[in-house]
């Protein structure tokens, strides 16, 4: 019984204690009101596939993104999927890159940086030659919120329905 007693007392404890961290955690009730975003990105006229669009509010922990399809169509998900963006006014971003030829490297060179990792750092941020790594398919001011020039505010009553027009 003396036993049996313990192993009781332990379990409770144990599970006060999963509570308790589980509730410290910061769970959905610290997440912020998220409306559905839905829109378009068009490239000169013509839509956009495999874009990443990243919807930025300072009343927002995190980024809201979405990717294009075929059509040129996205949806953002900001913890969970399309489960939107903040009320407020967003600065957007659009990015496609295109992965870059890697230059063949020696076996001495990948012996090298796998033992130094300076070699390793070196490499990844030059990249070999400057014709490789990965390029953009979209013009780069698009790629940052200092430069994109393209805001929207979204709505917590209504639609949140938005075409990004993107142009040279």
């Amino acid at each position: 019984m003396f036993v049996r007693l313990r192993r009781n007392r332990f379990f409770h404890s144990c599970s006060l204690l999963c509570l308790v961290f589980a509730g410290c955690s910061g769970g959905a009730a610290d997440r912020p009101d998220l409306y559905p975003v839905s829109g378009t990105v068009m490239y000169n006229g013509d839509p956009v596939e495999g874009a990443t669009v990243s919807f930025i509010s300072e009343k927002a922990p995190r980024a809201a993104s979405g990717i294009t399809n075929s059509e040129g169509k996205f949806q953002l998900s900001t913890f969970d999927v399309n489960d939107g963006a903040v009320a407020g006014t967003h600065t957007i971003t659009v990015r496609k890159m295109e992965a870059g030829a890697t230059p063949a490297m020696t076996k001495e060179e990948e012996a090298k940086m796998l033992n130094d990792p300076t070699a390793m750092a070196n490499q990844m941020t030059q990249g070999g030659n400057t014709d490789s790594g990965p390029k953009s398919l979209l013009p780069e001011k698009y790629q940052s919120s200092d430069t994109s020039g393209l805001t929207e505010e979204v709505k917590a009553d209504g639609e949140n329905v938005f075409v990004l027009q993107l142009t040279d």
